[in-house]
């Protein structure tokens, strides 16, 4: 637009000279005059085509500027994206470690419980490991235990069924009250039906006296 103005001026200008030089009353030529005319036309022309230049290299700058602004935010939300996946897959994994860690912490865990004869008692020495089992379980809500209740051959069979759920409900009972969902546990009893040890001395026989802790999934 201010070129299209000048342009105007400039030709109102020559107009104006080329009037003035037809009007001359013998000072100059008609040749003169219209070279005159002629020269006041190149160089309207020529500072219009100047002016021309400078306002389309002004607008190319402007427009390069503008793509070069494009171009670094494009450049970054693409960083800003793969700082933030970056982050995502450094947490993920550490998470995953995590919870590697405590699997391994609770299977490192005692899984056998002991017990006295004729008891559903949970022993000191006992706790410290169901503690593990209770703070793993719940910490992991994903985690399901089964307590198998065991006892020895002493007993009838269905006094010894009986033994080893009251044993497993014991357990089951000490991680409820350490903060774990029943929904997590399931009892179950097999008496004396599966000794670990068949011998009958005081040692073989302590050994089917027993809980075991078994993971349905970790």
């Amino acid at each position: 637009m201010q070129v299209v103005n000048l342009s105007k001026i400039i030709a109102s200008s020559v107009l104006v000279a080329f009037l003035a030089a037809c009007s001359s009353t013998g000072e100059t030529t008609d040749a003169s005059a219209s070279a005159q005319a002629a020269q006041v036309a190149a160089e309207a022309a020529s500072l219009a085509q100047t002016q021309a230049d400078a306002q389309a290299l002004k607008d190319a700058q402007a427009a390069a500027a503008a793509a070069a602004a494009a171009a670094l935010i494009e450049a970054q939300a693409l960083a800003d994206a793969e700082a933030a996946q970056q982050a995502a897959d450094n947490a993920a994994a550490q998470v995953a470690a995590q919870k590697q860690q405590a699997q391994k912490a609770a299977e490192a865990l005692a899984h056998v419980i002991y017990f006295d004869f004729d008891q559903s008692t949970i022993k000191a020495e006992f706790r410290t490991a169901l503690n593990g089992h209770a703070a793993y379980l719940s910490q992991n809500p994903s985690a399901k235990i089964v307590l198998e209740g065991h006892a020895d051959e002493r007993g009838t069979r269905e006094y010894n069924i009986a033994l080893g759920e009251r044993r497993g409900n014991a357990v089951s009972r000490y991680l409820v009250v350490q903060g774990v969902s029943i929904e997590a546990i399931e009892v179950v009893s097999f008496g004396e039906e599966r000794p670990v040890n068949s011998g009958s001395d005081s040692a073989s026989l302590a050994e089917n006296r027993r809980v075991e802790v078994r993971y349905v999934n970790y």
